[in-house]
């Protein structure tokens, strides 16, 4: 076992091995131009000072001399402040680049876990949720909110697209798909699952049913008619949104990626009638962006609640069951049930890919643009007093009361 005066001559030895880089960086900071860096040269300046003293109040300290002789308490306090200040030091002494390296690997880390593990933000692309939720809006994630607690019915979850093919040729790309997501394709990385945003219908052990009664959908729980005053129950208008802002395919040798293209695509809307195009409370819509029936010149709508979604076998979505949900799965539905690809399609939800409950809008754009700076490019007036919705910024997601 290593006594006081051991463990103090390693450390004495271990600083004074570092001594003259000590010294010389001390001595680069006095060469530096003086802006800026007054304060630095001052503290290391001031931290050198104070390992030298240590370091040779330590030394007496060893030797035992009747002058200079401290207890061994006193030389295990000095050890420890020296440990400090050499740490110190030795921070400052790294070259800028290393610096540099280890603070954005930290922030990187930082980044990281907070974003697999406490919260995400999500950019909204889709309809599937509307009008809880609309294309454009940037929603806040708790990824904490199941750590202790159990999904709940009615509850609103954020999930790793069910549907995705994880590549599993190696712990490298699976973690990475799994926790980064990124696409590096120099390195052959490829992109993680897209994020989706559903409701939770029915949990473990309920029994689900839907169908088509007097031309409507509805959905039993456990033999019970669900009253849904969270499905959307305006009608969609067919329409096409303008995108991207760059016509050309490709740059040289260089593709242009999709989302910097323009053009336009088709989408589906909800619209309600009592209100014009531009003057809508959910999107500001051109009248010339509405699909007009070539047969009958008019616009061309999907009533809510009636059976027209169809499943990958082309039968009717809405129709059902009735299905016993097993153990650690759950049913998920779009509450824009004209709109949404959901447990429909794909049945029951596996509880291990849910990562956290939609809480809260941070802003919403009535945009379909991939990032928020094209809109302010192309439409520097507009994106303040038109595409900004204002009035869902801070707006809480709740949960239902499914019983």
């Amino acid at each position: 076992m290593k006594t006081v005066q051991d463990k103090a001559k390693a450390l004495s030895d271990l600083y004074c091995s570092r001594r003259q880089g000590f010294k010389q960086t001390i001595a680069n900071l006095r060469a530096l131009t003086p802006w800026g860096t007054n304060k630095l040269r001052n503290k290391g300046q001031a931290l050198f000072d104070e390992a030298e003293r240590l370091y040779h109040e330590i030394t007496k300290g060893m030797i035992g001399t009747a002058e200079g002789g401290m207890t061994n308490a006193i030389v295990r306090r000095r050890c420890r402040r020296l440990k400090k200040v050499y740490k110190a030091l030795h921070e400052m002494s790294k070259p800028w680049w290393r610096q540099w390296i280890e603070a954005v690997g930290i922030a990187l880390f930082l980044a990281l876990f907070l974003r697999n593990f406490v919260f995400g933000l999500y950019h909204v692309p889709s309809e599937s949720a509307e009008t809880t939720i609309l294309v454009g809006d940037r929603i806040w994630g708790n990824k904490m909110a199941y750590f202790f607690n159990t999904v709940k019915r009615g509850e609103l979850v954020i999930f790793d697209d069910p549907q995705f093919d994880i590549d599993r040729s190696s712990t490298l790309h699976y973690y990475w798909q799994r926790y980064v997501g990124l696409p590096v394709p120099l390195f052959g990385l490829k992109a993680g699952p897209a994020n989706w945003v559903k409701r939770v219908i029915a949990a473990p052990g309920d029994t689900i049913e839907g169908r088509v009664e007097n031309g409507k959908t509805v959905v039993y729980l456990n033999g019970k008619l669900l009253e849904e005053p969270y499905v959307n129950r305006l009608p969609l208008i067919h329409m096409q949104r303008e995108h991207g802002f760059i016509s050309l395919q490709s740059f040289g040798p260089f593709m242009i990626p999709d989302f910097l293209k323009k053009g336009k695509r088709i989408v589906r809307r909800s619209f309600d009638i009592r209100y014009a195009p531009e003057e809508q409370p959910y999107y500001k819509i051109s009248p010339e962006d509405i699909i007009q029936n070539p047969l009958t010149g008019k616009p061309i709508f999907d009533e809510a609640y009636t059976p027209t979604m169809r499943d990958y076998h082309g039968s009717i979505a809405d129709e059902f069951g009735p299905f016993v949900v097993p153990a650690g799965k759950y049913w998920v539905m779009g509450d824009n049930r004209k709109n949404s690809g959901d447990s429909r399609m794909w049945l029951f939800l596996d509880e291990e890919l849910i990562h956290g409950r939609a809480s809260v809008i941070i802003h919403s754009l009535d945009s379909d643009e991939a990032f928020w700076v094209f809109d302010l490019l192309k439409h520097p007036i507009d994106f303040w007093t038109r595409i900004m919705r204002w009035n869902r910024f801070g707006m809480v997601l709740k949960s239902a009361d499914i019983k």
